[in-house]
């Protein structure tokens, strides 16, 4: 099947020149599939492409790339017997303003690294290891960022372990600097424990958050700040 478009706008976004191919075999026990959409946004050249593939009884998404001007998304995912994902997407955006205007967002910034799923029995989960020169939204903007964390069980009762740190994040007159978070899971909860420097004055915090349900509890173990050398610090735990 072969489609072709002037325009289509969606989000306030306008593709132009669209081209969408798509072949492959409906086959209940063994179905493949070959997608192609071509484009331009912003005269930025648009390809997206995917292949389904079965091989086996296993099936599996070859080649899925997503890609506009400079920007992509790509990398090869299986699939379990839930058609969950398994696999790795390296994601490489030295502008991706491009790519969120896409989604209707207006974020600026750059972002590389990768997002690696993986299933554990029912609580799948996914690794993300990225960095970022900066990132900016509106009068938000955060500098020099790093993430390693593991999300387990991200579908009902996500669950986190690793490190979030930045040299900076301002809000208009606001700056925090120093942001440097370590996160452990601990059963459905995620421990916390980290530290910044809040227009000037340090400060730390501990505890610990749980989301379920749609319900999202913290309870908080301790925090300190400094003022003008003076120590101030929570009294007791609270939630």
């Amino acid at each position: 099947v072969t489609a072709d478009s002037d325009s289509l706008t969606a989000s306030g976004r306008t593709v132009k020149s669209i081209k969408l191919t798509a072949s492959g075999k409906a086959d209940i026990t063994s179905p493949a599939a070959n997608v192609s959409l071509t484009g331009s946004v912003d005269d930025q050249p648009l390809d997206i492409k995917a292949a389904l593939v079965t091989s086996e009884g296993k099936r599996s998404i070859n080649g899925f790339l997503v890609s506009l001007g400079d920007n992509k998304v790509s990398g090869d995912l299986a699939l379990d017997d839930k058609f969950m994902p398994l696999g790795t997407l390296t994601l490489d955006a030295p502008a991706i303003d491009q790519l969120a205007a896409l989604a209707g967002q207006a974020i600026t910034g750059d972002i590389d690294g990768t997002i690696r799923f993986a299933g554990d029995g029912d609580a799948p989960s996914v690794a993300i290891d990225a960095k970022s020169t900066s990132i900016a939204r509106g009068e938000v903007m955060a500098k020099a960022i790093t993430v390693n964390a593991l999300i387990a069980n991200y579908l009902k009762a996500p669950a986190i372990s690793g490190t979030i740190k930045a040299d900076s994040v301002t809000s208009g007159t606001t700056e925090i600097g120093g942001i440097g978070v370590d996160l452990k899971r601990d059963g459905d909860w995620t421990n916390f424990t980290g530290g910044a420097t809040i227009a000037g004055i340090p400060a730390t915090a501990a505890g610990r958050v749980k989301i379920a349900d749609g319900t999202t509890s913290i309870e908080i173990a301790s925090g300190e700040a400094t003022v003008r050398g003076i120590k101030a610090a929570i009294a007791q735990a609270s939630t």
